[in-house]
């Protein structure tokens, strides 16, 4: 069991009060929730963007349509679906925790959809002893950079409403701050840089009563 001041995940929410104990903020484990959502919708359209200019409905397409400009190369989807993709990537992260708890941490074997299936079920199962007892940080880049790629390939589009705030970021970057553009999520309910990813605190910003 690790203690912190401070959120692990977004590294600025304070942990007081009933989440003192935790170590994970409610707003960034509501984020890591959506995210695991996130993957498993995203996961299954991943096999019909194996071939350039074939789109998730199925039909080749031609001419300049949504997807003939945009579907990525075979080898970037075959990077997600294939060995060392999203399912043995995120089975790092479940295995550690599960080895943390003191519990049998072999990495499921099967198909490849069997192991995402049963990676994320089981991130699921354990994800409230983790938020109350792991630095999440290293998870949360994961889920992050893995379905920024997932939707990247797909050609998702459906995104939460974004509000651009008038605050940089202020995550330490030397003896300077990151500066980046700050986002708030109406979906998650979280904000977030353009730059550097970092995830903040939501408390503070929500005063600024975003509709």
């Amino acid at each position: 069991m690790i203690t912190s001041p401070h959120c692990t995940v977004c590294r600025t929410a304070e942990m007081q009060g009933t989440r003192a104990t935790f170590t994970v903020c409610q707003a960034c484990v509501d984020w890591l929730d959506d995210h695991l959502d996130q993957v498993e919708r995203l996961w299954p359209q991943l096999p019909d963007f194996l071939e350039r200019g074939r789109g998730h409905s199925g039909p080749r397409v031609s001419g300049n349509t949504k997807t003939s400009g945009g579907i990525p190369p075979a080898e970037q989807v075959l990077n997600l679906i294939g060995p060392g993709g999203v399912h043995d990537r995120l089975s790092v992260y479940d295995v550690a925790i599960r080895q943390a708890r003191g519990l049998i941490a072999a990495r499921p074997m099967g198909s490849a959809d069997h192991r995402l299936t049963s990676t994320v079920h089981s991130l699921r199962v354990h994800l409230g002893w983790a938020t109350a007892n792991a630095d999440l940080y290293d998870l949360a880049c994961e889920l992050r950079d893995l379905v920024a790629t997932m939707r990247a390939v797909t050609g998702d589009r459906d995104e939460p409403t974004t509000t651009e705030l008038g605050k940089p970021c202020p995550r330490p970057t030397g003896d300077t701050e990151c500066g980046g553009t700050l986002r708030y999520d109406k979906g998650t309910h979280a904000v977030q840089c353009d730059d550097c990813g970092h995830i903040l605190n939501t408390a503070w910003y929500l005063r600024l009563a975003i509709a």
